[in-house]
């Protein structure tokens, strides 16, 4: 007998061949919800570990272009610290202005895309804060309303420490 003139298999035959997992009108997977969720979660938490551990590397092989970006933003804050007068402070941002291109340009050779260095956003937004908000405030503060200065102060110390922070842990971080 040919294989045309053979009947085709049952529905029943076919059914044992072929046994129904789900039914396809019930629209849910034969897996376990909550097993699939914490199955999600974890290798989403892999991937922020591992996330972390490339930042750090990649912070950690620049650390000496970061030391030089952080002397010159701190020494920027102690010349407008240290300034007594607007005339002193107004000096201060005058030599920061002229600083600055170069300082951007450093961030950009740390890290040209922005995505790779956790600190670069903490640079950039310093060298906003340096370029007129600082100074204002400190010019402010000389003139006897040291409320801003003292906000700004606070705000600068918690990036310096975050930055301080995540750079330590990258110099003694190791590759896997």
């Amino acid at each position: 007998m040919s294989d045309s003139e053979r009947a085709p298999p049952s529905a029943s035959a076919r059914d044992a061949a072929f046994p129904e997992v789900a039914p396809e009108s019930s629209g849910k997977l034969p897996e376990d919800p909550v097993a699939g969720a914490k199955s999600v979660a974890e290798w989403r938490q892999h991937l922020e570990r591992e996330e972390h551990e490339r930042r750090l590397s990649y912070d950690r092989q620049r650390l000496p272009e970061h030391r030089r970006v952080l002397k010159i933003l701190q020494d920027t804050r102690r010349g407008y610290d240290a300034a007594g007068t607007r005339q002193g402070v107004s000096n201060a941002q005058r030599a920061f202005a002229s600083t600055r291109p170069k300082l951007v340009a450093m961030f950009d050779a740390i890290d040209h895309w922005g995505v790779s260095s956790k600190v670069i956003p903490d640079y950039r937004n310093l060298a906003e804060i340096f370029a007129e908000t600082y100074p204002d405030a400190r010019i402010a503060a000389l003139a006897g309303d040291p409320t801003a200065f003292r906000r700004l102060q606070g705000e600068v110390d918690g990036r310096f420490a975050a930055i301080d922070a995540w750079l330590r842990e990258a110099a003694e971080s190791e590759d896997e």
